[in-house]
């Protein structure tokens, strides 16, 4: 085993309990994954997810749609609810395994050059 390989897998050892994996594997559809961290309260709450977001693209592909009152004084709804949702979706604490692969991969490609 090279020197990067075993530091490799000595970084991930020490670190692997530091992340929680956001994607975990889909139990029904085989070689797909689903966000662990994406929850909603019910269907109503799905409802208004979606509704923002469509909203906010709707509105960003043509700000003057939407004008009347109801939907604008909704807007803070929607925009706090498409950053919720980017929240969940973000990936928790992987960012220390990537940083190790990254380097990993550097190195690799920097010592056969």
């Amino acid at each position: 085993m090279n020197p990067n390989e075993e530091k490799l897998i000595n970084d991930l050892n020490h670190h692997a309990n530091d992340h929680t994996p956001t994607l975990v594997p889909h139990p029904f559809f085989e070689g797909k994954f689903q966000p662990f961290f994406f929850y909603v309260d019910g269907h109503a709450d799905l409802l208004l997810t979606v509704r923002a977001l469509v909203y906010l693209s709707m509105r960003t592909l043509d700000p003057e749609l939407g004008t009347d009152d109801v939907q604008e004084k909704r807007e803070e709804v929607y925009i706090r609810q498409a950053l919720i949702v980017a929240n969940r979706l973000m990936p928790n604490g992987e960012e220390a395994l990537m940083d190790h692969l990254n380097r990993f991969y550097r190195e690799e490609k920097n010592g056969h050059e």
